[in-house]
């Protein structure tokens, strides 16, 4: 097998490993995933805001079409595109340029020292202040805001113990009784306009489980605890206030998608359903691989997949590789340049202008950002240089 930490010209829904020497590197430039993962705001006028120098990164884009040193994705590349920019976590969340490395703060969020958790919604982002994960569910509610993709300024949705993503144009919003257990107790949830009008009456949700995705055919609802086992997501419908079908191994949802990869032996696949029509795409993977980790697309056409090889490597790293299924043929198309080591991929997701699948890689000697239109025949790159202390940049479907 190739060197594939340090070459990509080539041929897991949780957090990723992470390679000692990587590891080095991510000191100085903090990184998030995505689509996070296992586990998505508004205020009132948005302020003035002006570009200032923030503690983030600076990016430079491959000089002359090539990445400029030999380690990390080489070869032919593009540069970054100038309009497409990512959310930056932490204390003081900003919009950040790759392509120049200008930073702008984003209106309306007060500095929170323990910073701020992303969650990706149709048409933007749900922000929550205070500790990301479940585990702190309980306790004194939180600010949750909605961050619209182009927007300047975030607009405040309500208080909440949790957030999820709903169909266009809202939010779900979970709280608990003080003192309350979330393993144990039941939530109270509500349905909420991006703007924080209530779109329905408060829901008790089954006891132990979280909302993850609202859809167009009730909820998608996960276990909260994480080691919950072999506990599937359920959908469940509050009108009759019954579980529907289970779902083992859920790696991507929307409000009209579900993609799921059940156990395998040989050869893996991975299932789509659409909840509108109930038609079920069945995207059959190469051989001796796997995928714990997609993304859909925002408009639901396309799905991207981390792809994992085995490998035999004493670290028992993985080659992965990133592609494309698409939701109307079920077939695979590989993401050119993307063939690396498993501790390589920080995150995937899509780009706030959401025609591009950005990817961050942390190779020995760099950082990477890797941006792809779909049917481009190359990557368009931007290298990270950590300057003072940065934030984390929001790839995937969750972020810190």
């Amino acid at each position: 097998m190739p060197d594939i930490l340090s070459q990509g010209g080539g041929h897991q829904y949780g957090p990723w490993p992470r390679r000692v020497a990587a590891a080095a590197v991510l000191v100085l430039v903090a990184v998030t995933i995505a689509h996070y993962l296992p586990r998505s705001r508004h205020g009132t006028a948005r302020p003035a805001v002006t570009a200032t120098p923030l503690p983030l990164p600076l990016a430079v884009s491959g000089d002359a079409g090539v990445a400029e040193e030999p380690d990390g994705i080489t070869g032919q590349t593009s540069s970054w595109p100038g309009g497409l920019r990512l959310p930056a976590t932490g204390e003081q969340p900003a919009w950040f340029w790759p392509a120049t490395g200008q930073a702008v703060p984003i209106g309306g969020l007060p500095r929170q020292p323990a910073g701020y958790q992303f969650v990706r919604a149709t048409g933007g982002w749900a922000l929550q202040a205070g500790p990301a994960g479940c585990g702190s569910c309980a306790g004194p509610p939180r600010a949750v805001y909605f961050l619209a993709d182009q927007a300047q300024a975030v607009t405040q949705v309500g208080l909440a113990d949790a957030v999820a993503p709903g169909a266009a144009g809202t939010l779900w919003l979970t709280s608990y009784p003080p003192d309350a257990e979330p393993r144990t107790a039941a939530g109270l949830a509500r349905e909420v306009s991006i703007t924080g009008r209530p779109l329905g009456p408060q829901l008790t949700l089954p006891a132990g489980y979280l909302i993850e995705q609202g859809t167009d055919r009730g909820l998608l609802l996960a276990p909260v605890a994480q080691d919950s086992g072999t506990m599937p997501d359920t959908l469940w419908d509050p009108a009759p206030s019954q579980p529907g079908r289970s779902f083992a191994g859920v790696i991507a949802a929307n409000a009209t998608e579900i993609a799921w990869a059940p156990p395998c032996v040989t050869r893996c696949r991975v299932q789509v359903l659409n909840l509108a029509t109930g038609r079920q795409v069945s995207v059959e993977l190469p051989v001796a691989s796997s995928v714990a980790n997609a993304a859909f697309s925002p408009d639901g056409s396309l799905l991207a997949v981390q792809v994992g090889f085995s490998d035999d490597a004493d670290d028992g790293a993985m080659a992965v590789q990133l592609e494309l299924a698409s939701m109307a043929s079920g077939h695979l198309t590989a993401v050119p340049q993307t063939w690396v080591s498993s501790d390589a991929l920080v995150g995937f997701g899509w780009g706030a202008s959401g025609d591009s699948l950005v990817a961050e890689l942390s190779f020995t000697t760099k950082v990477q950002l890797a941006s792809w239109r779909p049917g481009a025949s190359r990557l368009a790159i931007a290298v990270l240089r950590p300057r003072h202390s940065p934030a984390s940049l929001v790839i995937g479907q969750y972020g810190p």
